[in-house]
């Protein structure tokens, strides 16, 4: 199960050039590693909208908790 206080982070892709990864590590859990790839047109502006979103759900979540 997803870990809601995970940072996710863009980078690009070191075997695809104009490919873009975001990840998140579990370091709090088993080391599960999260990924979602975007590639095509746009592709950096989509991984960071999402990474973006994905934090943003995130710290949402921990204060909704707290």
């Amino acid at each position: 199960m997803e870990n809601n206080s995970l940072r996710y982070e863009v980078a690009q892709d070191k075997l695809q050039p104009g490919d873009y990864r975001v990840e998140a590590i579990n370091a709090d859990g088993d080391g599960e590693v999260f990924i979602a790839i975007f590639v095509g047109p746009e592709a950096k502006a989509r991984a960071e909208e999402y990474a973006e979103w994905k934090n943003s759900a995130s710290l949402a979540f921990l204060k909704m908790a707290s």
